[in-house]
C-alpha cells in the first residue's frame, strides 16, 4: 500500500482534539454560581456554553475569587471571562467584545431592617459607611468619590456577615445578586432595600485576555455572540431564571 495512503487512513483514525478555551468564573449569583462540591453554574455560563457549542469550542471552567479571576486574565491564565464592565485598568489586559449582551443595570444598597440612616438620594452615602468588594466596578460617581467612607472586603458574603454585626451601615450591590445571596445566607427579613437604587444603562461584556491565543479570533467570537442577541438566545437563558436584562 502506498506510503500516503498509510498516512491518510491514519489520519483519519486520529481522534481530532477539540479548541479548548477556559473561563475565570467568581462566585456571583444567579449569574455564576459556585456549589458546594465545586460544580460551576448559572446564567452567565449557560450563555458562554451555548457560544462556545456554536464556535465549536471545548469551554474549561475554571472557578476562582473576584480579584484571582481578573488576575488570571491579566497573566493570561484564562481565555475568556463573562459579566464585566468595562474600565481603564481593566482594558490595559482584557479586550472587550462587542456587542455588550446585558445592558441595564440596578445597584441596591442594603441595610438592616432596623436601621434609621435613611439612603434617599446618593448625597446621604457621605454620612453612612458602605461595604463594597474589591476590584469590582459598581457606577460613577460611586466608584470614584472619596467622600463616601468605603469599607473593603474580598466577598459579599463577607459585607453581609458585617452589615448584620452592625460593623457598616450599608452594603452596595446589583439587586438580583444582592437577593440572592441573601437567600442563600437565610437572612431574609433581616436587611432591607434603601430607598435609593442607581438605574443606570450599563452594559456586561465577555473579554478575551490579550495574552490569550483566541484575541485572534476577535472577529468570529464577536459575530458568534451577536447571533444569539439577534436569536434571542441570550434573553432566553436569562429568562429560565427568571431574570429579565436588568441587572
Amino acid at each position: 500500500m502506498p506510503v500516503f495512503i498509510i498516512v491518510f487512513l491514519l489520519l483519519l483514525s486520529s481522534p481530532i482534539k477539540a479548541v479548548q478555551i477556559t473561563t475565570a468564573n467568581a462566585h456571583w449569583p444567579p449569574w455564576r454560581v459556585i456549589e458546594a462540591d465545586g460544580t460551576l453554574s448559572g446564567i452567565e455560563l449557560d450563555i458562554l456554553k451555548r457560544l462556545t457549542t456554536h464556535l465549536d469550542f471545548d469551554l474549561i471552567i475554571k472557578g476562582c475569587g473576584w480579584k484571582r479571576c481578573l488576575k488570571h486574565m491579566e497573566v493570561g491564565e484564562s481565555d475568556v471571562m463573562t459579566g464585566l464592565f468595562k474600565t481603564a485598568e481593566r482594558e490595559q489586559y482584557m479586550k472587550f467584545i462587542t456587542p455588550a449582551y446585558r445592558v441595564e443595570k440596578n445597584i441596591c444598597f442594603y441595610q438592616n431592617k432596623d436601621s434609621s440612616k435613611e439612603i434617599y438620594h446618593f448625597k446621604d452615602l457621605y454620612d453612612i459607611s458602605v461595604g463594597v468588594v474589591k476590584k469590582v466596578a459598581y457606577f460613577e460617581p460611586f466608584d470614584s468619590d472619596p467622600r463616601i467612607n468605603k469599607l473593603y472586603a474580598t466577598t459579599d458574603e463577607y459585607l453581609f456577615r458585617l452589615l448584620q454585626a452592625d460593623r457598616l451601615d450599608a452594603v452596595v450591590i446589583a439587586c438580583v445578586t444582592g437577593d440572592v445571596l441573601v437567600s442563600e445566607l437565610n437572612l431574609q427579613g433581616v436587611f432591607k432595600h434603601a430607598n435609593y437604587v442607581y438605574r443606570v444603562a450599563h452594559p456586561v461584556y465577555l473579554a478575551i485576555s490579550k495574552k490569550s491565543p483566541f484575541l485572534a479570533r476577535e472577529a468570529e467570537i464577536s459575530k458568534a455572540l451577536q447571533g444569539m442577541i439577534d436569536r434571542g438566545e441570550v434573553q432566553k437563558i436569562m429568562a429560565s431564571y427568571g431574570v429579565q436584562d436588568l441587572n
